[in-house]
C-alpha cells in the first residue's frame, strides 16, 4: 500500500509537507533531474514526499493523504 495526495489538499499544506519530508529523508527523485521530477506539480511531489515518509516511519499523514491500494508508480518513476 501506499500513501498518497488526497484531491482538495491545500496546495500550501502540501508544500509544507514536501519541505518536512525533504529535510529528514532523500527526495533527490523530485528535485530537477530526478526520475519522478515530473510532473513538476506540487500534488504529484507531495504524493511521492507523502509515501516516502509513509514507507520510512509507518506514518501517513491523513490531514492531506490516504492510503491508496493502486500502485502510484510510473514508466520511469517507482514509488518507495
Amino acid at each position: 500500500d501506499w500513501c498518497v495526495t488526497s484531491v482538495g489538499s491545500p496546495p500550501e499544506a502540501l508544500q509544507g509537507f514536501i519541505d518536512y519530508a525533504c529535510g529528514k529523508y532523500d527526495c533527490s527523485a523530485i528535485q530537477q533531474g530526478g526520475p519522478c521530477f515530473e510532473p513538476n506539480t506540487v500534488i504529484d511531489h507531495a504524493s511521492y514526499a507523502l509515501d516516502l515518509v509513509y514507507k520510512s516511519s509507518g506514518y501517513c499523514d491523513t490531514d492531506i493523504g490516504y492510503i491508496s491500494y493502486a500502485d502510484p508508480s510510473f514508466p520511469g518513476c517507482g514509488f518507495p
